[in-house]
C-alpha cells in the first residue's frame, strides 16, 4: 500500500509542473467528456483486451491488459472501464499487469501509457505498480524519449518481469488474478506458476515438444561428458564468440515465437549443423533456459529445496558438500550452468546482467519444489527469494566453489567429436 508520504510527493510533483497546473481544469473537463464517449463505445463492444482480475486481500483492484492495443477505441474502452471500477470506492488503489507477450516494439506500450495521458492526479497517487511481463530493451527504451511529470511517475512505478512465474514474488498476486491470465500469454515458466495455485491436479496442454522437453536428464541423448547433447550444442554456439555473452540483456530478452519454433524443429529433426550455424543468440539463450524450466525434475534435486530455503548463512564449504550429494548428471549440468552464468556476470558492465539479475532469471529454473503449496502462497514468495539469493551467492563465488573446474570440462572438446556423433546418428537411421 502506498503510504501518505509518497502520495504527497506525487501531489507536489504535479503541483510543481507548470504545464499540468496550466491545463488542470481542461484536463478535468476533457476527462469527463472522454469518459462519456468511452462509456458509449463500451456499450457497443466489450473490449477483450482488458480483464478485471478482482481485488487483493487489501481490497486493491487488479487489472490485466493483454497488450495488443490496436486503436483509440481500445484505449477509450480500457480507460473508461478502469475508472468505472476505481470510482466505486474513494481513493481506490490499484495494480496493472500488462502482458507484453510476443510484442517486440514499444508501439503498443506507448498506446497503453497514453491511457494515463490526461488522468487527474488522484489516479497517479493510487496506482501501486505496473508489471510489464516480458519487457525487452525496446519496450524499456520508450521511457527514454518521454519527459512529462506523468511519465516520470509511471516510470517509477513500472516493474519489468522476464517470466510469468516472477509474479509469485509479489504478495498482491493471488489465485483469482492467476485464473484471469489468458492461455496465449503462457511462457516457459507458466507451468511452475500454475502449480503454485493448482498443484498437479490439472493436465497441462502440451505442444509437440515431447522429444526435447519434459524429460528426465538420463532420457536425453548424452555426450561423452554426460551433458544433454542439445544443451552442449547450444552452449558451444553461445560461447563460440565472446561477444555473444556480452549482448545486453542476454538470458533476459524475449525472442519471437516463430524463431523459437524454427530452432526447436532443428533439434527435433537432429539438424545439428543448423544449430552450430544459427545466428540469433537470444533464441539460443532462451532455449537453454526453456530446457531447464521444462525438465521433468529440477536440476537441484527436490529433497534439497527446503534445506536451501531455510539456510541462515551461506558458506563455500557447505555449498561444495551440498553439490557433491547431487546425482552425477544433475551435478554436471548444475556446475556447467553456474560456470556459464559466472562468465556472463563477468561482463555485467556491458551486458547489464550481474549475478543478482541472473539469479532471478535462473533461480526457479535450477531449483524448484516438487509441488508448490497452494495453501501458503506467501511462504512460497519468501522461499523463491531465498533460492534466488543462494544461486546469486554460488555465481559470485563460483571460482572458489568449483576451483578445479572450467566450462570446457563439460563440453565436447572439438567439432570432430560433434561430427562423429552426427555420423553415428546417420548410420542408425
Amino acid at each position: 500500500m502506498i503510504i501518505d508520504k509518497e502520495k504527497q510527493q506525487i501531489r507536489e510533483l504535479f503541483a510543481n509542473d507548470q504545464k499540468y497546473v496550466q491545463n488542470e481544469k481542461k484536463i478535468q473537463n476533457d476527462f469527463i467528456v472522454q469518459m462519456q464517449v468511452a462509456k458509449y463505445d463500451s456499450k457497443n463492444k466489450e473490449d477483450p483486451l482488458l480483464i478485471q482480475a478482482g481485488l487483493t486481500q487489501q481490497k486493491q483492484s487488479v487489472f490485466i491488459i493483454q497488450g495488443k492495443l490496436q486503436n483509440d477505441n481500445n484505449i477509450r474502452s480500457i480507460t473508461y472501464y478502469m475508472i468505472s471500477q476505481l470510482q466505486n470506492q474513494k481513493n481506490q488503489e490499484f495494480f496493472i499487469i500488462y502482458l507484453n507477450t510476443e510484442l517486440k516494439t514499444y508501439l503498443h506500450l506507448s498506446k497503453f501509457y497514453s491511457t494515463f495521458k490526461e488522468f487527474p492526479c488522484i489516479y497517479f497517487e493510487n496506482l501501486q505498480k505496473i508489471f510489464i511481463v516480458h519487457g525487452n530493451v525496446f519496450i524499456k527504451s520508450w521511457f527514454w524519449f518521454q519527459n512529462s511529470v506523468q511519465i516520470s511517475i509511471l516510470k517509477q512505478k513500472t516493474i519489468y518481469l522476464e517470466k510469468m512465474v516472477q509474479l509469485l514474488n509479489y504478495q498482491f498476486f493471488q489465485k483469482q488474478q492467476f485464473e484471469k491470465i489468458p492461455f496465449y500469454c503462457k511462457d516457459s515458466s507458466y507451468q511452475q506458476l500454475q502449480q503454485a495455485f493448482t498443484g498437479n491436479k490439472q493436465q497441462f496442454i502440451q505442444l509437440n515438444e515431447t522429444q526435447i522437453y519434459n524429460l528426465e536428464l538420463d532420457e536425453y541423448e548424452l555426450t561423452s561428458k554426460r551433458i544433454p547433447l542439445i544443451l552442449d550444442l547450444c552452449i558451444t554456439k553461445l560461447l563460440q564468440n565472446p561477444k555473444n555473452i556480452m549482448l545486453e540483456g542476454i538470458f533476459r530478452l524475449c525472442s519471437a515465437q516463430t524463431q523459437d519454433k524454427e530452432f526447436e524443429n532443428y533439434l527435433i529433426q537432429k539438424q545439428y549443423q543448423e544449430i552450430l550455424d544459427y545466428e540469433n543468440i537470444i533464441v539460443i539463450a532462451n532455449f537453454i533456459k526453456r530446457v531447464l524450466d521444462k525438465l521433468k525434475y529440477s536440476v537441484v534435486p527436490y529433497q534439497y529445496y527446503n534445506q536451501i530455503t531455510t539456510m541462515n548463512k551461506y558458506s563455500i564449504e557447505d555449498t561444495q558438500q551440498l553439490i557433491q550429494q547431487f546425482p552425477n548428471l544433475n551435478k554436471n549440468l548444475f556446475t556447467l550452468i553456474i560456470l556459464i552464468l559466472q562468465s556472463v556476470a563477468s561482463y555485467s558492465h556491458i551486458n547489464k546482467m550481474n549475478a543478482s539479475n541472473l539469479a532471478i532469471v535462473f533461480g526457479i529454473s535450477l531449483c524448484r519444489p516438487q509441488v508448490y503449496e497452494q495453501e501458503n502462497i506467501q511462504e512460497q514468495y519468501q522461499k523463491i527469494k531465498m533460492i534466488n539469493q543462494y544461486i546469486q551467492f554460488i555465481i559470485q563465488n563460483a571460482t572458489q566453489i568449483f576451483p578445479n573446474q572450467k566450462i570446457s570440462d563439460f563440453l565436447l572438446e572439438t567439432e570432430i567429436e560433434q561430427n562423429e556423433i552426427q555420423q553415428q546418428e546417420g548410420q542408425q537411421q
